[in-house]
């Protein structure tokens, strides 16, 4: 089943069931169905064009694999190439001289900034571990021997362009992979641990799409981590009794039922059990990030608050202790979302914490995270704010090549 194929007209046969059982829409079947056929025939939607969060769900549930998500996606490159984009989603765009990364970049205590400092390193490394966008907004999160001995290289200037994917922005995604592909190209990469399954999943599934192959070898790091435990290269020094939900990837689900185990496999080694959202799986909700993918919202922030509370919503129902996640990005958006809602107290931690913990190495406290989670804030209502108001759209220039 090929998720990323572009959407086949002769497959669907207008039966709703993928808006529908659209975890976020969640559309009556007559609605459904009429908003795919107003999508076919290239009309304005009353729903998915303006709420959709491409998180491809929708996907998963075509009983005909037609692909519905790229459909949304073409109609959304279309209408950005013709109206541009809202000014008020710049500050999100990966590559924007200043964004909502750079601003937390630039405010990270000085052992961490350094740390970033060290991984723009572009000297020759046949293996690295590619930390992606999120992981350098929190760099912490390799602060651990279970990291021992290996090469972090990275930047934001290396993006892999998954948000531009994600919002149907196709010319800047073809961009940024070509300018990927030169950056591990010149570094000498033949191997890539990769923490962030966004960028996994550009690597191996979209770039392709767009004519751009890497020669390295990609893997995700979970099931590396899974590796080192297995041949005693770490040892666990205690187990954790606690219970916690996961907060699915959105790209976890694209990867199967056994990706999705991998992590939970990692936990139970751990001593965490796992309790499950009502949502969870093929239908997990994203973190809230998704909320302002579309053209019409663009990055608004009370679509992106509305989204990221609704996750958390979720994972409270569930009276888990505490929330996980293997993607860096949702453990940045969840205690933001925090801060909006005070009923929300779970402690939020990355996989690769909870192996910390388990090493007996200290992890940064829920106080810390929402202070930076703060600083984000502060940065979108400082940078983004201004423009909310504004009706001025914009077209994004080409990306030139990377600075050496």
């Amino acid at each position: 089943m090929d998720l990323f194929a572009e959407f086949d007209p002769d497959r669907c046969k207008l039966c709703g069931e993928c808006l529908h059982r659209c975890p976020v829409l969640r559309l009556p079947v007559r609605d459904a169905v009429d908003e795919v056929r107003r999508l076919r025939d290239g009309r304005e939607t009353r729903a998915v064009l303006q709420r959709c969060q491409s998180c491809f769900s929708c996907n998963l549930s075509c009983p005909e694999q037609a692909n519905p998500t790229q459909l949304v996606l073409r109609r959304w490159s279309e209408a950005v190439r013709r109206d541009g984009l809202a000014a008020r989603g710049a500050y999100y765009v990966p590559h924007e001289p200043r964004n909502f990364r750079s601003y937390v970049v630039d405010r990270l205590p000085p052992d961490e900034a350094a740390m970033v400092r060290g991984w723009a390193d572009r000297s020759p490394a046949p293996e690295i571990l590619y930390p992606g966008c999120n992981w350098i907004t929190a760099p912490y999160l390799a602060r651990t021997r279970a990291l021992e001995g290996v090469t972090i290289r990275g930047s934001l200037a290396a993006c892999c362009g998954e948000t531009y994917y994600r919002m149907g922005l196709f010319d800047r995604v073809r961009q940024s992979a070509e300018r990927l592909r030169a950056y591990l190209e010149g570094m000498q990469v033949e191997r890539l641990i990769v923490p962030c399954t966004a960028g996994l999943n550009m690597m191996r599934n979209v770039m392709p799409r767009f004519g751009i192959e890497l020669q390295a070898e990609v893997e995700h790091i979970v099931p590396w981590l899974l590796r080192r435990l297995d041949r005693g290269e770490l040892s666990t020094v205690r187990k954790l009794d606690l219970t916690v939900t996961v907060q699915e990837s959105c790209y976890g689900k694209l990867f199967g039922r056994e990706f999705m185990e991998q992590p939970r496999e990692l936990l139970a080694r751990l001593g965490v059990r796992v309790v499950e959202q009502p949502l969870h799986g093929d239908r997990a909700l994203c973190c809230g990030i998704a909320g302002g993918f579309s053209p019409t919202s663009a990055f608004h922030p009370a679509d992106v608050t509305r989204a990221t509370l609704r996750a958390l919503q979720e994972a409270r129902r569930t009276g888990a202790d505490a929330i996980a996640t293997y993607c860096a990005g949702c453990l940045q958006m969840l205690p933001m979302g925090q801060l909006a809602d005070p009923r929300s107290r779970q402690p939020v931690y990355h996989l690769l914490e909870l192996l910390q913990m388990a090493l007996g190495e200290p992890v940064l406290g829920m106080g810390e995270k929402r202070r930076r989670a703060a600083t984000m804030l502060a940065g979108v209502t400082r940078h983004q704010g201004p423009a909310l108001l504004s009706r001025r759209r914009i077209h994004l220039p080409p990306l030139g090549r990377m600075e050496p």
